[in-house]
């Protein structure tokens, strides 16, 4: 065989073992690498490259967080109908009793039961007695109207 081959070929008892062609790095190579990164334009590059991938991280964890955020009110959302859920199904299952539309038929229709009567009274006259009421429990009084010289007259003698 000869010295120096491009490819090595070794034979051995039980197997043969090829190796193809090997690329050798020079030292001149190795050093034209090494100057690439000492370059100030090498690391201007490398710099601004570093920056985008950081803004990049922070703007992806800002992101999650807002998303996390959105999750958790929809849960709570959720969480809420399902209890507002539960209670219209009780709601809806006393409604459905014979009790619930005996009282609803006294009250929106002023049905009476046995030896009961129903007394209308109108909404005026509740409004008018609820201020007589008022003023008798607590003293409250009805405002009356005065002129403004009145009030002038009042705030400058009396201090009131």
């Amino acid at each position: 065989m000869k010295k120096r081959q491009v490819t090595d070929t070794i034979l051995r008892m039980d197997r043969v073992i090829y190796r193809g062609e090997r690329k050798r790095i020079r030292r001149d190579e190795v050093s034209s690498v090494g100057n690439l990164f000492n370059s100030l334009f090498a690391k201007i590059t490398l710099l601004a490259i570093s920056i985008f991938l950081f803004y990049n991280v922070a703007h992806s964890i800002k992101i999650t967080v807002q998303r996390l955020d959105i999750l958790k009110r929809a849960e709570m959302e959720v969480d809420s109908l399902r209890l507002k859920n539960l209670e219209l199904d009780l709601l809806l299952s006393s409604m459905q009793s014979k009790e619930y539309l005996e009282v609803q038929a006294r009250d929106r229709l002023n049905f009476t039961g046995e030896k009961e009567y129903v007394f209308v009274i109108p909404d005026s006259l509740l409004k008018e007695k609820e201020k007589d009421l008022n003023r008798i429990l607590y003293g409250q009084e009805e405002k009356k109207e005065e002129k403004g010289y009145e009030v002038w007259k009042d705030f400058f003698f009396d201090g009131v």
